[in-house]
């Protein structure tokens, strides 16, 4: 073979490989920009279900802190409606009590008897309707009734953070005080709260998305616990971090269920009732703030979730 049929063959062979590394370069990159069309495709969906999903967490809160208004709401108002009838009948009487006095400045000696015995049976009546002292007491227990609704009112604007936005230096037991108050009508007269709460030194985080952390820590307690059981919270401040813990009397996760838990979209409830975004939200969360979250479970027994946040912030919490 000549030389110049060599390099002829040679150069063929060389297009030829260029040929096919440039289509395989270009199915490559095709490929790359189709997964990555994918990719944000799927976070964006996820991202819209996570959103959905906080607003319905913020609407069963919303149901829940309305219903917790309601009820001293309602005794207030039945209280108000009474001493209202109360003022009345005092009123009544006390009328019947000057008219007799009245009376018995025009009348003259002969009628004395008479009109005295009209103002005596009038001040019996006038002492039977003990009116102010039943409205004071009706009073005072409309004063408490609305006292508990501001402090719910307080509660709900701290646990929303409404007048703040961004980083702040929080106790966190105040969090989960705030968090206790909202969940209070999904634990009344069915979960006892155990609170162990130690002293704490101040934790730099975004409040509000704590304390969703913690609202969701409480709910999937009581979820878990049924009719009746026990939540134990408990605070305590390590040395560079610190410890919020949520232990229950539910009936525990099986071995294989644990690993998934904090899966987006993985649920172990009926198809409806949950989206399956509420741990993995949660620890989204953490994760933001620098933190962790450890869960311990036994199937019969219960389940602790620790949530770790640390002293020296080191990073943004990015939100969820």
């Amino acid at each position: 073979m000549t030389t110049t049929a060599i390099l002829a063959s040679t150069t063929l062979v060389a297009v030829a490989a260029a040929v096919y590394f440039f289509l395989r370069e270009r199915k490559s990159r095709s490929n790359l920009t189709q997964s990555e069309e994918d990719s944000k495709k799927r976070e964006a969906s996820q991202a819209q279900v996570i959103h959905t999903t906080k607003l319905a967490s913020l609407g069963q809160m919303v149901a829940g802190v309305a219903h917790e208004i309601n009820t001293p709401l309602g005794f207030v108002k039945s209280n108000v409606e009474v001493v209202s009838d109360l003022l009345s009948e005092y009123e009544a009487a006390v009328t019947k009590v000057m008219t007799g006095v009245d009376l018995l400045l025009t009348l003259d000696a002969s009628m004395v008897d008479r009109a005295k015995a009209a103002i005596q049976k009038a001040r019996i009546e006038l002492a039977k309707a003990t009116s102010l002292q039943e409205a004071r007491e009706l009073l005072t227990d409309s004063a408490e009734g609305l006292k508990q609704m501001s402090s719910l009112v307080l509660n709900l604007k701290g646990f929303a953070r409404v007048d703040r936005d961004g980083m702040d230096s929080i106790d966190l037991n105040d969090s989960v005080r705030s968090a206790l108050t909202i969940a209070g009508h999904q634990l009344r007269d069915r979960i006892t709260v155990v609170e162990q709460l130690g002293n704490l030194p101040k934790v730099k985080c975004m409040p509000s998305q704590i304390n969703q952390v913690f609202l969701n820590m409480i709910t999937n307690a009581s979820q878990a616990m049924g009719d009746e059981g026990t939540l134990t919270i408990r605070s305590v401040a390590k040395p560079s971090f610190v410890e919020v813990s949520f232990e229950d009397t539910g009936s525990g996760i099986p071995d294989d269920v644990l690993p998934k838990i904090f899966d987006p979209f993985f649920t172990t409830k009926p198809v409806g009732e949950g989206t399956g975004l509420g741990l993995s939200i949660v620890h989204k969360i953490i994760q933001g703030h620098g933190g962790a979250i450890r869960v311990k479970s036994q199937v019969g027994k219960g389940t602790t979730f620790f949530v770790e946040l640390p002293l020296a912030q080191s990073t943004l919490a990015k939100a969820a």
